[in-house]
């Protein structure tokens, strides 16, 4: 889910820019607080390609049309994450079906599949809960072809928040809509004045794609939800969860980089947090191989 907008000063000072495809369409996007010329600068594909020869292509999963290339603060979180780790960042697309879909993923080398909006229930066949939070039609489609490409293609992939979700939903899972009102826990995995991030510990299972990334046992992670998977879909494994049992972690162990994460490792990059680094790391050196 989107986390309220938070001044990116941290990533500032950093210095991280990033070139993107200029690709995408040209509307208003919802970010209420965009980047300058300072932040995240949109050039050409073939001046990209020609700066980052050597570079791993990123792709982020469209969500919006982003005007004149600036870009709400979430998704300036992925890029800067990206551009952190050495890569490329890459505004894909929309997808509108599987073709579209697989030809937005013949021009990057990985994907990532970003936090947003809840899934609609449709696409596991429930009828919306009055808690349901407003679906984003066009995205639910445009996910769900990316990630269904990317099933087919073993196609390197990083899935957060609401895009491990999607990548559940694809697998046939299901979702909590609501889990203050559908999962008895004392955790908070959301905060309830929406100001910022919750924090609690997830437990990541030995011999995982996850711990070889991060170590196994626990790890303290933020949190910014309130659905969360239900029944896990048809060749995933889960890997992490949190104290209260819930899924934090979804893995297909078959692919060579397929990995649905409940928080947000973008975000403790950009606020400085180095050791959740090796999440974009290690997506691009599986794209290398």
């Amino acid at each position: 889910m989107n986390k309220p907008n938070k001044l990116l000063s941290l990533a500032l000072a950093l210095g991280m820019t990033a070139a993107l495809l200029a690709g995408c369409g040209q509307q208003s996007a919802q970010s209420t607080q965009s980047n300058s010329a300072g932040s995240a600068s949109a050039v050409s594909g073939s001046q990209s390609s020609a700066q980052n020869a050597e570079k791993v292509r990123v792709g982020l999963a469209w969500l919006a049309d982003f005007e004149n290339g600036e870009v709400d603060e979430d998704t300036q979180a992925y890029i800067d994450a990206v551009t952190r780790a050495g890569g490329e960042p890459v505004l894909l697309e929309q997808a509108t079906d599987l073709d579209s879909a697989k030809a937005a993923l013949d021009t990057v080398d990985a994907l990532i599949l970003t936090g947003g909006e809840d899934v609609d229930p449709s696409y596991y066949n429930e009828e919306p809960d009055s808690m349901l939070e407003e679906p984003n039609p066009a995205r639910d489609t445009s996910d769900y072809w990316m990630m269904t490409a990317a099933l087919d293609e073993d196609f390197p992939t990083l899935a957060t928040c609401r895009g491990m979700q999607v990548m559940n939903v694809v697998c046939g899972g299901t979702l909590y809509q609501d889990l203050p009102t559908q999962f008895d826990s004392d955790i908070q995995h959301r905060d309830p004045e929406l100001v910022d991030f919750t924090y609690h510990d997830v437990t990541i299972e030995d011999g995982s794609l996850l711990a070889q990334i991060m170590g196994a046992g626990k790890l303290n992670v933020n949190s910014w939800h309130h659905q969360g998977i239900k029944t896990v879909g048809e060749g995933l494994t889960v890997t992490a969860h949190s104290d209260d049992g819930l899924v934090e972690a979804l893995e297909m162990q078959d692919k060579t980089f397929m990995l649905g994460v409940q928080f947000h490792p973008e975000w403790r990059v950009v606020e400085g947090d180095d050791s959740f680094l090796p999440f974009f790391t290690a997506l691009m050196d599986a794209a290398k191989n």
